[in-house]
């Protein structure tokens, strides 16, 4: 069994793919160590790569405009992250810190740009997969709305 086959088979990015397609991804991933308390990267840094956690914890958070850090999320074994600048270009949006002996996977955005221009059919299984992934949490997110602003009136 490929362990990174079937890390990237939990990622909704990826889900659609076949086993050759996800094969040749696999072949594009490396191993990145990151001992405790060092950061992969931070806010405003320029993008190249995704990640999926092979093994230990990770906490991701941001800053408010006074400079205080507030944590995100705290992301651990099969988790991925760092995905979305791959898809509008923009510097990194969020600091991720080691909490302990962390492994992990990266992909850079760089690879998956080359296998996409060389198979089509590829690109776009990945791309109706993001597509269905985002337009479920828009409709979440439609849904909360609306949910919030009827409390809102509730008990204005």
């Amino acid at each position: 069994m490929n362990t990174k086959v079937e890390s990237l088979k939990k990622i909704y990015l990826f889900q659609k793919l076949n086993q050759d397609e996800l094969l040749h991804i696999a072949e594009k991933i490396r191993e990145v160590h990151l001992p405790p308390r060092n950061v992969l990267y931070d806010i405003g840094e320029d993008a190249e790569s995704m990640y999926i956690v092979k093994y230990g914890t990770l906490q991701i958070s941001t800053s408010t405009s006074h400079g205080d850090d507030v944590n995100l999320i705290t992301l651990g074994e099969g988790d991925h992250f760092g995905e979305l600048p791959f898809f509008d270009d923009e510097k990194r949006s969020a600091k991720v810190e080691a909490k302990e002996n962390s492994e992990l996977y990266e992909l850079r955005y760089a690879d998956l740009h080359d296998m996409f221009s060389k198979n089509k059919e590829m690109e776009l299984k990945f791309y109706k997969e993001v597509t269905h992934y985002y337009i479920r949490r828009l409709r979440k997110l439609t849904h909360d709305l609306a949910y919030a602003r009827e409390l809102r009136k509730r008990f204005a």
